[in-house]
């Protein structure tokens, strides 16, 4: 499952490396999208719980990536990872919410309400 996660991680990256133009704008229009950016990277708490900061993180992500004039190249290889890091979290909690179902399953046709 690591080797699984560093392989995403590593493949964003790479990506975003590749992909990306190198510019650097800092104009009028990159002010609201950094604007945002500082907003929900301040919203993100360890008090909330894991639906709350996958939302922040992936709008995070999507503001920078969906922005490239406004970000360098290292930030949008961050944010493919983040984006990339959240959907695989979010398989694997799907598989072990599914897994603790059918393991509670107390007869042969109750694991079909999971």
């Amino acid at each position: 499952m690591t080797v699984v996660a560093i392989a995403l991680a590593g493949g964003g990256f790479a990506v975003g490396r590749l992909t990306a133009p190198d510019t650097s704008a800092s104009g009028s229009q990159c002010s609201e999208p950094r604007k945002l950016i500082q907003e929900y990277g301040d919203t993100i708490r360890a008090e909330q719980d894991a639906a709350q900061k996958r939302t922040a993180g992936r709008t995070y992500a999507h503001v920078i990536l969906q922005n490239p004039e406004c970000f360098s190249s290292e930030d949008r290889a961050s944010a493919q990872t983040i984006l990339d890091t959240i959907d695989q979290g979010a398989q694997n909690d799907a598989i072990e919410g599914l897994k603790d179902c059918v393991d509670s399953a107390t007869d042969d046709n109750s694991w079909s309400n999971c």
